[in-house]
């Protein structure tokens, strides 16, 4: 089965779009209706997609193995998530880890003396084809104010990085990205922190 993944399937081919609609606009993102040929059966089908910008998740550790989170008000859900910092990649980033860099300050006020790549995914390519970029924020300590978006309200919270596990089981940790973010950290171990 293994020798399957990752290669071009002979089963499952590529979709034709026949016509692309003028993109809906709706300022964090747009909203995309095509027409497009199924490959197996030949219909057509009218989807739509959504574009979104790319953004990165920061996984910032302090000296003493704290974990910097922040408590942050979501409007999908109505409600409070524990989440760590990030946001998305903005048009002057030169990279993603740039951005990573960007959020964490903005957010918590906290910088880091280095900061590794944990890998990137795609949240829902279903329906979505943006990337998160995760990045591990080595020694991180505070340094200034936070400077959160107009539009974000935000609590900085530190804890025990052992602590993450049972806080995962229990749904304090509910986001499916951040807690992505932390099997990516988990999966790696001391593999991602430099020598």
């Amino acid at each position: 089965m293994s020798e399957k993944l990752g290669k071009t399937s002979t089963m499952v081919r590529k979709w034709n779009v026949l016509e692309r609609m003028a993109p809906e606009d709706h300022g964090i993102f747009k909203v995309h209706t095509k027409t497009a040929i199924s490959p197996r059966t030949g219909a057509a089908m009218r989807v739509k997609s959504i574009s979104l910008k790319d953004f990165v998740i920061v996984l910032p550790l302090t000296q003493s193995g704290e974990v910097v989170m922040v408590n942050q008000y979501r409007h999908g859900i109505e409600g409070v998530c524990l989440e760590l910092p990030g946001g998305l990649i903005d048009a002057g980033d030169e990279s993603p880890a740039v951005a990573a860099e960007r959020e964490l300050r903005e957010e918590t006020g906290f910088e880091a003396t280095g900061f590794t790549s944990l890998g990137a995914c795609f949240p829902q390519p279903a329906v979505m084809d943006n990337r998160c970029y995760f990045f591990l924020a080595q020694n991180a300590r505070s340094a200034c104010q936070p400077h959160p978006d107009p539009g974000e309200d935000i609590e900085i919270v530190r804890l025990p990085l052992q602590d993450v596990p049972h806080l995962i089981e229990t749904g304090h940790i509910s986001s499916g990205m951040i807690q992505l973010a932390f099997y990516l950290y988990f999966m790696r171990g001391a593999a991602v922190l430099p020598r």
